[in-house]
C-alpha cells in the first residue's frame, strides 16, 4: 500500500522523522507492504508546497536547517498559507507537528479539524489539541472512519496510549502520577549538583527539548496539558489545562534543590490525577518526593508514569533520556498503527 504524506510544521522532530522513515523505507516496504511518498510540506518561516510526486524529505529538512524557502525544491507549487496547503493537497496521513499553544490548542486544533474533515488520517505530537479538542477530534475522526493517533503527545516515543489501548481491555485507570516535563526535571537535576537555573535551561534549549516558548515548560502548562491529555483519553474525563490546579518551578533555586537532595527527597515537578464521577481532579507542581521512588529516581531527561488500574493495580512505565529521536519514533509507530488500521477498513 502506498500511502502519501503531508507535514504540517517541519521542526526538530518532524526532521528527525523525515530521516527515520527514509532509513527505514526498505524495512517499511519488506515488512509492511508500506511505500510512503511525501505531497505537501507546510511551515511557519519556510514557505508551503505542493508536489504531485514525491518531495524530497532529507532535501526538505537540509532547507529548513539552512534557513532557505522550501520553494526552491524541485518540483514543488508554492501555497500561500497551511489552511489552503490543506485544503488542496492529496494526503492519506498528515503529521501535525507544530509548537505547542496552551491557550487554546490553536491553529493546530483546526488544522487537525480540517484534515479529518476532508477524510485524512491525522497523527500528532503537539498536545494542545488533544487537550482541548479531543473528544471532537475522536468524533470526527469516527464519523469519517479515519485514524488520529498521538501517542508522541506523552512520553515521546514510550506506549503510554497503545499500551492502555491494546494490552489493557477492560481495566480502568483511576488515578495516575508522573514526572512529565523533561525540561524541568533536567532543570531540576542539574540545580541539585550545583548548576544554575539558567545553565541547565541552555542545555535543554541544545537538546532540542524544551518548547518553543521554555515558560511553558517552567511554568508547568507542559506537564498540565500532558496530564490533560492522560486524563480525556484514558480516564474519560473533559477537562482543559486551565482546570489543573498549576505551579511550576520558576520559583526554585539551587540551594532548596540540594538541600532536598541531600535530605533523600529530591524536588520534582509532579503531575497527579485522580478519577473523580466521570472527571478528574489534576494538580501538576514541584514536590519532595522519596529518592528512591520512580518519581524520585528519573534525573536528566527521564520522565516516568505511574498508571493504576482497578483491575492490574500499579503500572510503571519508565523513559530513560530520551531525546528528538524518541519522539520521531513515535510518529512511526502511530503511522505504522494508521497502516494497519486502513488496511482493517478495506
Amino acid at each position: 500500500m502506498e500511502l502519501r504524506l503531508a507535514f504540517i510544521g517541519l521542526g526538530n522532530v518532524a526532521r528527525a522523522f523525515a530521516r527515520m522513515i527514509d532509513d527505514r523505507r526498505d524495512q517499511l516496504s519488506d515488512g509492511y507492504g508500506l511505500k510512503l511518498r511525501t505531497t505537501a510540506i507546510a511551515t511557519g518561516s519556510h514557505g508551503c508546497v505542493l508536489s504531485d510526486g514525491d518531495i524530497d524529505l532529507r532535501a526538505a529538512a537540509a532547507c529548513v536547517e539552512r534557513g532557505e524557502p522550501l520553494t526552491g525544491l524541485p518540483g514543488v507549487a508554492a501555497i500561500s498559507d497551511t489552511s489552503g496547503l490543506i485544503d488542496r493537497c492529496e494526503a492519506d496521513v498528515v503529521f501535525e507537528t507544530t509548537p505547542l499553544n496552551p491557550t487554546d490548542g490553536e491553529p493546530a486544533a483546526t488544522y487537525i479539524l480540517n484534515a479529518l474533515g476532508r477524510g485524512m488520517n491525522v497523527v500528532t505530537a503537539n498536545k494542545g489539541p488533544v487537550a482541548f479538542a479531543y473528544r471532537r477530534l475522536k468524533a470526527l475522526a469516527e464519523r469519517k472512519r479515519v485514524s488520529f493517533r498521538f501517542e508522541g503527545t506523552v512520553m515521546d516515543g514510550a506506549p503510554v496510549f497503545n499500551l492502555v489501548e491494546y494490552c489493557l481491555p477492560v481495566a480502568r485507570v483511576i488515578r495516575f502520577s508522573g514526572v512529565l516535563n523533561s525540561t524541568t526535571n533536567l532543570i531540576l537535576a542539574g540545580m541539585e549538583s550545583g548548576r544554575t537555573f539558567d545553565e541547565c535551561l541552555d542545555e535543554a534549549r541544545r537538546l532540542g527539548i524544551a518548547e518553543t516558548n521554555a515558560d511553558y515548560d517552567i511554568d508547568g502548562w507542559d506537564a498540565a496539558a500532558k496530564a490533560i491529555v492522560l486524563a480525556n483519553v484514558l480516564m474519560g474525563a473533559d477537562l482543559r489545562p486551565n482546570d489543573v490546579d498549576r505551579a511550576g518551578i520558576r520559583d526554585l533555586d539551587s540551594r532548596e534543590t540540594q538541600a532536598a537532595a541531600a535530605a533523600g527527597r529530591p524536588l520534582r515537578l509532579i503531575a497527579r490525577a485522580e478519577g473523580s464521577g466521570d472527571g478528574a481532579k489534576i494538580v501538576v507542581g514541584p514536590e519532595r518526593v522519596a529518592a528512591a521512588s520512580p518519581l524520585g529516581s528519573v534525573r536528566g531527561t527521564s520522565n516516568v508514569l505511574i498508571i493504576e488500574t482497578d483491575l492490574m493495580g500499579e503500572l510503571v512505565i519508565f523513559e530513560t533520556n530520551p531525546g528528538i529521536e524518541q519522539t520521531a519514533y513515535a510518529l512511526l509507530s502511530d503511522l505504522i498503527r494508521v497502516h494497519e488500521e486502513a488496511k482493517s477498513r478495506r
